[in-house]
């Protein structure tokens, strides 16, 4: 128990300063690891897709397309993969190689740069409270500037092919462009399976959008929830107020809103203002909130809110539309790099990405490959090619184009290995 409560309180302090797509380190990990009865009574719906798996599933997507577009591959892509196997970038090159590499660049790519970048918008002093950052506060034109203006950054940074920096920013604005879908009426309008193309775009400007001083955006059209405070959800609470952070008003019990058909107008774009920002909600206007528990605004008429960030309701008064919101957040991404590869070409998609390995005998055995899933294409394809009398191969460093470190090893050790895994069990590396 007093892990768990170690982990709640964890819960609460990194959601606290998050106002998005909920971290899924917090989410899945935390929350579905309580009491099935905690969970439904915090308002379970679906489960939450975040940031970090959104920017990473719609880059995997272009990415194998980009492959099965390649002239003479070597082996077919198969895009019914697209959003299972193909979620594993390693197996789009499984597919396309025939050999399954345990160490691609494009893998460190996304796991140290893209996915840390797409989820710093919600944790830098700069943008977690910056209402253009995150299309709220009705801010539709000032978010999309920001996006336009990314836009021109990462095309000046791929000019002078900085690649790395052209990521950084690539990550930061799709965290914009995700919370276009979670964050406004846009699902709730009838748009559940069609992104905005418009979105980086001046066509955006002609949407129909709220004007800032029209009234009744929303009702109270919610329901009130409240969860009684055990030992757990109790410390929880103190720690929130010990720690005074802007959600200090939260108390026992517990308290949020459901919602649904809050939304008085469908036919312009709206989306809700969040405590803290500097966008405020006036008072008396019957404003939509972002809301969930750690919006304070969520309690201000127009009560409730719009976000659809989690498939909990406790965080997100739309969690049921969670999943839609995030499925379109993954084909916008998905769209974002197969515009930026229609633009820049597949060659210099490629150098984005670092995408291509070495042909070469010695670079397609590779030093970390996975020796199950190589050693018979070594024995097949390679070993036969040298005379047995042969007593060494040598062996240079994936990626040492100079070959300044040389590795050697007999031709009849090859022989001897014997195969006790399978490529999907686990990769055991091997310097060779």
């Amino acid at each position: 128990m007093h892990i768990l409560q170690i982990l709640i309180f964890l819960l609460i302090y990194l959601v606290s300063t998050s106002e998005c797509f909920v971290p899924k380190k917090i989410l899945t990990y935390v929350i579905e690891k309580v009491d099935k009865n905690i969970q439904y009574s915090l308002g379970y719906a679906s489960e939450s897709i975040v940031h970090e798996d959104i920017i990473k599933r719609g880059l995997t997507r272009s990415i194998a397309r980009y492959f099965a577009e390649q002239p003479n591959p070597k082996n077919k892509i198969d895009l019914s993969k697209l959003d299972n196997e193909y979620l594993d970038v390693k197996n789009i090159y499984r597919d396309y190689y025939g050999i399954y590499y345990c160490k691609l660049d494009i893998t460190n790519i996304i796991s140290d740069e893209f996915q840390p970048e797409v989820a710093s918008v919600d944790f830098d002093d700069e943008t977690k409270d910056l209402p253009s950052a995150h299309f709220d506060a009705e801010q539709f034109k000032e978010s999309n500037d920001r996006v336009i203006n990314y836009m021109s950054i990462i095309e000046g940074f791929l000019s002078i092919k900085d690649y790395r920096r052209a990521r950084k920013f690539s990550g930061k604005i799709l965290h914009t462009i995700h919370d276009f879908y979670s964050h406004s009426n846009w699902v709730e309008m009838g748009n559940t399976d069609r992104i905005n193309t418009e979105i980086g775009t001046t066509n955006f400007n002609n949407l129909k959008v709220v004007d800032k001083n029209e009234r009744n955006t929303c009702d109270n059209n919610c329901t009130l929830y409240e969860i009684k405070c055990n030992t757990i959800l109790n410390a929880l609470v103190n720690l929130i107020q010990t720690i005074g952070i802007r959600t200090s008003f939260i108390n026992c019990p517990l308290k949020y809103y459901r919602c649904k058909r809050n939304l008085v107008i469908l036919d312009q774009l709206v989306s809700g203002f969040y405590a803290g920002q500097d966008a405020v909600k006036p008072d008396g206007m019957m404003k939509c909130s972002h809301g969930g528990i750690l919006d304070g605004d969520s309690f201000k008429p127009a009560e409730g809110g719009i976000n659809k960030d989690s498939g909990y309701y406790v965080f997100s008064p739309h969690a049921e539309l969670h999943l839609t919101a995030a499925n379109l957040a993954i084909n916008h991404t998905e769209y974002f790099f197969e515009q930026m590869r229609t633009r820049i070409g597949n060659e210099e998609y490629a150098k984005f990405l670092n995408l291509k390995v070495s042909s070469s005998i010695i670079n397609t055995i590779n030093n970390y490959i996975e020796i199950c899933g190589a050693i018979s294409n070594l024995k097949s394809k390679f070993l036969s090619k040298f005379d047995q009398n042969t007593q060494l191969i040598r062996m240079a460093k994936f990626g040492d184009q100079k070959a300044e470190k040389m590795n050697t090893f007999k031709i009849n050790w090859c022989n001897n290995v014997q195969c006790k895994e399978t490529w999907s069990e686990k990769c055991q590396r091997i310097n060779l």
